[in-house]
């Protein structure tokens, strides 16, 4: 036995080839349980996988060709590399995994080999067609023949035992059945129940053995997304790349997807999903020549509405996916249909009726796929995604030979190997009179991963808005100053950031041992970004200067702001912070900057933010809101002075922390079950509270809370996905979780901010922010990617009902038409509406597949906003912005001056993004409509604008403008618009 988990063995294999062998096929055998790797003259020949788990007990794939044909006595030396892992980690280990079970070489039967395969295909008919059908009979009588005429010890009987399996398998099947489409797969996940470096060793394996069989296969088509595992080939295996470079260009090795890796489609920001194509889709350009025309997602947890209109702007109009036929409560009507998304754009997208992205190949699979198939009235076509994936492998031998078995055979659907491309284009031209679904394509499963692994989501959050700014800031020091753009920088951190939003990464389903690389990443993503955009703020600004007496706030968002925030050390100020630092009050416009006097940064007699205890509570106070606080904690009311509204229910608490008990039935880390909302534990209110802000400017309160853990039975050997085995063992002695709150209100705005850190130590528990509020409105609104939606607050049906935790990124709201409250985050995604009560998801509690998930420190903000209409028209939207991006203030020797490099005229507009163009000198500027409505807006910059362009997402521009002092354009609800600009003379 070679342990310990994750460790790596290299073997030496020496062999001489017997001379009686001559003439005959020789195969190297291998098991050890656990991942493997054939090597030769240095280059990688083929993965190997060990059985014994009980994922998969038979050998996956224990085999490697030496020779077609032995000339007898050759002596041969490979190296086998051995990673003390299975196909899916090491959670579940069998307890053969590193056991050197088999080394050895033998002869291999061929006849043998192929006499099983076509019995196997004939009986496999036999049963899954069934007796009463025409083919399922003839196939059972063949079975029957075979068997009666087979005599295994007389080689002799086998071809005629082959001539009957071959005469039942030529009949071809009718010009009307079904053509079901094979690809080749290993859904490889960049990480999950391993970390980011084993998967390349997995992307080894899994690629060599898909080439290798391209040579003795020559139909076979195998298909692989995620640019980022392709990049790991080229930097890494020279020997592979070429070869999979080859069987690009033969058509055989198929790049798809067009993505950097297959992300989560419900965390990341807008621009994040854009970036995910723009580095994929480039890089598929630059090495392969290939833009994809599909989006390539088998197995994600939600699908943004936002993304339809994503894709068709980086030259997308099919989507792959498998993952709703998982559906926990309501299944889609179709396989094959239209999706619609937020703007109207839609891609053709297709369910592969399989209903899994690991098909075996078998008989079995391929008639189910043809009887599940929801559209057989509109469509013959289907897909057929076959090999083990997730943890990689890909397609065996086994099932190669069942496919050239299938290829056209009376009672199966035709079975061809087709690339996606040519699977979609036919599809498109089959599908008669598509459903359409309208909006997110929202999944009834796996709703936890909107909050597990906090902190690796509020770095993601922070990774994203410090590239924001890094890149504006940049373009503009290249535009004024003449500094360079840092872009090798940027891309590398920004691929990082893309590696990180993987599917199981950002979502909190993964070990340890990935959370640990993540956070080294994200390290490096923060510290650089903030870098680059300090050293562009000083290239445009100068050094700060202390003894100016002036400050600069820099604003890196498109919208305009004036805020309290922290002076530097020195300036005069009304008012000191709990932290001892100066406060004041500073203004800048959209994407710009203010110098001020620091003598004129306070409010003076323009407003102030009281503080008092109210009976046992405490009251905060200024001009818009008064917020009255149980000493608890609670908050018993929230009264807007301007419309006169009370935002909390009477007689009842908001701001009121609830622990559910959270123990799924599967998939701990992935799943929270609807029925945990029937189950909250006891909770404290604060055991106190201490004024830590007294005013003018802000007011702040802190509270401090102790939370009940209780000595609970808790099971051990759970498996990853969540079961238990049954085996209780005591609850291990753990410090009790606190929770920390400053809640502070600001002389100038409504917003009521909360500041939470929060010492977790428990264990299946989840732990949620309640707001009860005195709104009563069918539908609440959410913002996501590039826009926002409506849910229902309601459970009129099964499908309102399965979407009882939904995601949402900086705000959720709910409203009357004349009056609403929103709840903004800074690092929060699931949230739920039911009723009048608002719930935002703070901190979860699983135990598997990362034992310590959550275990720890956690700092998160939130707020509430009160508004008077809907939240689209309220300011809402940049409020959220503001919320999560904090101006830049320092010293400064500037003049006093205000300054916007851009603006946009209609408030509706939101210019998102500002960054250097890919391949040019050029600016790209990225903007999106953000209330659903029609209109026109004019950009303005006060940079020298000599020309401008409309680009797609990949900034291949599509049309010529005219800069006259700004472009006006015209924009469509949701419309995500792209320019690019031309610099003149400075």
């Amino acid at each position: 036995r070679f342990a310990a988990p994750w460790s790596t063995h290299w073997f030496r294999v020496q062999m001489s080839i017997p001379e009686a062998w001559a003439g005959q096929e020789v195969h190297f055998l291998w098991d050890t349980g656990s991942e493997g790797t054939v090597w030769e003259d240095g280059a990688p020949l083929q993965g190997l996988a060990g059985g014994g788990s009980a994922w998969s007990p038979e050998v996956v794939r224990g085999e490697y060709v030496l020779t077609d044909k032995a000339k007898g006595g050759e002596q041969r030396t490979l190296y086998v590399e051995m990673a003390a892992n299975a196909l899916l980690g090491v959670g579940w280990l069998a307890p053969t995994l590193g056991m050197l079970r088999q080394a050895e070489i033998g002869v291999f039967d061929r006849d043998a080999w192929d006499l099983y395969w076509d019995f196997k295909v004939v009986a496999d008919m036999a049963q899954e067609l069934g007796a009463n059908t025409p083919r399922g009979a003839q196939a059972m009588f063949a079975a029957n023949q075979m068997v009666n005429l087979l005599r295994p010890e007389d080689r002799s009987t086998w071809k005629a035992a082959r001539k009957i399996a071959k005469e039942y398998l030529s009949a071809k099947t009718g010009e009307g059945q079904m053509d079901l489409s094979a690809i080749g797969h290993a859904h490889i996940d960049t990480a999950w129940l391993w970390p980011l470096a084993e998967t390349q060793r997995k992307c080894v394996r899994t690629f060599s053995s898909a080439v290798r069989y391209m040579k003795d296969y020559p139909e076979y088509k195998f298909v692989c997304s995620q640019a980022q595992q392709y990049e790991w080939m080229r930097d890494n295996q020279p020997a592979l790349w070429e070869q999979i470079k080859k069987q690009v260009k033969a058509g055989k090795f198929i790049p798809a997807g067009g993505s950097w890796v297959e992300p989560d489609c419900n965390l990341p920001s807008g621009e994040a999903l854009v970036r995910q194509f723009l580095y994929g889709q480039r890089f598929f350009r630059r090495e392969f020549g290939v833009t994809c025309e599909e989006f390539w997602e088998p197995d994600v947890f939600g699908y943004s509405a936002a993304l339809p209109q994503i894709l068709r702007g980086v030259g997308m109009k099919y989507f792959l996916t498998i993952k709703l036929s998982w559906n926990q409560f309501n299944k889609l009507s179709a396989h094959t249909f239209q999706w619609e998304g937020l703007d109207g754009s839609r891609v053709l997208t297709h369910f592969p009726p399989a209903d899994t992205y690991n098909s075996n190949a078998s008989v079995k699979e391929v008639v189910y796929s043809q009887k599940n198939y929801k559209d057989l009235e509109r469509s013959r076509n289907a897909y057929l995604l076959f090999g083990y994936g997730d943890g990689g492998g890909g397609p065996t031998l086994g099932m190669l030979e069942q496919i050239d078995r299938m290829k056209n055979v009376d009672g199966l659907p035709r079975v061809e190997y087709r690339s996606p491309n040519e699977f979609f284009k036919r599809l498109e031209k089959d599908i008669q009179d598509p459903f359409v679904w309208v909006g997110e394509l929202y999944f009834e499963l796996h709703r936890g991963t909107y909050t597990t692994q906090a902190n690796n989501k509020l770095f993601n959050r922070r990774s994203e808005f410090l590239l924001h700014e890094a890149e504006f800031t940049s373009a503009l020091a290249m535009a004024l100053k003449g500094a360079e753009y840092p872009q090798a920088e940027l891309d590398r951190i920004w691929k990082m950031t893309l590696t990180n939003q993987f599917h199981d990464i950002i979502p909190g389903s993964s070990i340890d041992l990935v959370y640990r690389d993540s956070n080294e990443h994200y390290h490096d993503i923060i510290e650089t970004a903030a870098t680059l955009r300090n050293r562009a703020v000083i290239d445009l600004t100068g050094q700060p200067d202390t003894s100016a007496q002036k400050v600069l706030a820099w604003n890196t968002l498109g919208v305009e702001r004036r805020e309290v925030v922290q002076l530097p050390d020195g300036a005069p100020a009304l008012q000191k912070g709990a932290n001892g630092k100066p406060l004041g009050v500073l203004s800048a416009p959209a994407y710009g900057y203010t110098v001020s006097d620091l003598a004129h940064t306070t409010l003076a007699a323009s407003g102030q933010a009281t503080i008092h205890a109210q009976g046992e509570g405490i009251v905060l106070e200024n001009e818009q809101v008064r917020a009255e606080f149980n000493a608890d904690g609670s908050l018993r009311s929230l009264f807007d002075k301007s419309a006169q509204r009370e935002c909390v229910q009477p007689g009842e608490s908001a701001n009121r922390f609830v622990m559910y008990d959270d123990n799924p039935n599967n998939w701990d880390a992935w799943d929270v079950d609807i029925f945990h909302l029937e189950k909250p534990l006891p909770m404290n209110g604060a055991a106190s509270f201490r004024v830590t802000e007294s005013g003018p400017l802000r007011v702040a309160v802190e509270f401090s809370y102790v939370l009940p853990t209780a000595a609970v039975e808790l099971a051990s050997g759970e498996n990853f996905i969540g079961q238990h085995s049954g085996h209780l063992v005591k609850d291990e002695q753990r410090a009790a979780s606190t929770i920390t709150q400053t809640v502070s209100l600001t002389a100038i705005s409504p917003r009521l901010d909360f500041q939470t850190q929060v010492s977790w130590h428990e264990k299946h528990k989840f732990l949620k922010v309640e707001f009860p509020l005195n709104l009563r409105a069918p539908y609440a609104t959410y913002e996501v990617q590039f826009g926002s939606l409506q849910r229902p607050t309601h459970w009129n049906t099964s499908w309102d009902m399965a979407r009882f935790e939904v995601v949402a990124h900086r705000w959720a709201d709910l409203s009357e038409p004349d009056f609403g409250v929103s709840l903004l985050n800074d690092c929060k995604y699931g949230h739920a509406v039911h009723g009048n009560v608002m719930r935002l998801s703070l901190l979860r509690a699983p135990t598997s597949p990362d034992p310590a998930a959550d275990q720890g420190e956690h700092l998160f903000s939130y707020a509430l906003l009160p508004h008077a209409g809907l939240p689209q028209n309220a300011g809402i939207i940049e409020e959220g912005l503001r919320f999560n991006v904090p101006m830049q203030i320092s010293p400064s020797a500037l003049p006093v001056e205000s300054r916007s490099f851009f603006n946009v005229s209609n408030p509706a507009v939101i210019l998102d993004t500002v960054k250097k163009a890919e391949d040019s000198q050029d600016l790209i500027v990225r903007l999106y409509e953000a209330r659903g409505t029609r209109g026109t807006a004019t950009l303005h910059s006060s940079l020298p604008i000599a020309s401008v362009s409309r680009c797609n997402l990949l900034e291949d521009e599509q049309s010529r403008a005219s800069w006259q002092d700004g472009l006006t354009f015209d924009f469509k609800p949701f419309e995500i618009i792209t320019l690019k600009l031309g610099l003149g003379a400075k």
